[in-house]
């Protein structure tokens, strides 16, 4: 059994490794607003013109992903905040979330980010990477904002 890995992708050549598991999230996400197509060059954006600001990292064990998270430092009006938008791991094992939690505080270090914001797609998913934050001596809560969408009948 390999060891658990985490790297931060900046081949954009590369990103069509992942293009089936991208498929996946973003039927589960099911945001109207948002196609495959879409979600993979938001990623691949970051990948090759993110620099310092927007990373994309993926866990693997061997040469296998198992989980990819996305995150960057927010713009005004927010300070001192860097947001992982997306995180997704499809099998069943914390460690990779764990891992990218770990890249994930370390980036918001480097840019001197006291805040960490967050989106999970379900309670469980928010659940790990709570968990896994409290271990480390983050908190995490659930914010007073909600998301919503509308159009007209």
């Amino acid at each position: 059994m390999g060891e658990l890995k985490i790297v931060k992708i900046t081949n954009p050549n590369w990103m069509g490794q992942l293009g089936p598991q991208i498929k996946t999230f973003c039927d589960k996400v099911g945001t109207p607003t948002i196609t495959y197509e879409t979600l993979y060059s938001y990623f691949l954006r970051s990948v090759q013109h993110g620099g310092e600001v927007a990373e994309f990292h993926v866990v693997f064990k061997d040469d296998e992903p198992l989980a990819f998270a996305h995150w960057f430092v927010c713009d005004l009006p927010h300070r001192g905040v860097v947001f992982c938008d997306y995180v997704y791991s499809w099998n069943r094992m914390r460690e990779p979330v764990e891992l990218l939690l770990d890249s994930f505080i370390e980036f918001g270090k480097k840019k001197r980010a006291p805040l960490y914001k967050g989106t999970a797609i379900n309670d469980a998913v928010y659940r790990v990477f709570r968990k896994a934050a409290s271990k480390k001596g983050y908190e995490f809560d659930v914010t007073p904002l909600i998301d919503f969408i509308g159009r007209k009948k």
